[in-house]
């Protein structure tokens, strides 16, 4: 295998449903942690401890979210595969 043909399975991993699925709450994730970052900001906490909390807490928001999506995708394979055998 080439590295340009290596490249380009990795490129294309990426078009997939779950990526976009994961893109999107990538990108709400961005949106719930502002808040936290931007009172951690105000109280004069420097940006390190501050990225290092809010990220903690957008964990403990998302790590149910991220197994619901992850689930759902691992169902939905698992069902593929079952109607392919039949």
């Amino acid at each position: 295998m080439t590295i340009i043909n290596a490249c380009w399975l990795f490129i294309k991993s990426y078009f997939s449903k779950l990526y976009a699925v994961y893109f999107i709450r990538w990108q709400i994730s961005t949106l719930v942690m502002m808040p936290f970052m931007y009172v951690l900001d105000s109280l004069g906490l420097p940006v390190i401890p501050n990225l290092i909390i809010a990220q903690t807490i957008g964990s403990i928001i998302f790590f149910r979210l991220d197994k619901l999506i992850f689930n759902f995708f691992d169902r939905i394979k698992s069902l593929k595969k079952d109607s392919k055998t039949d």
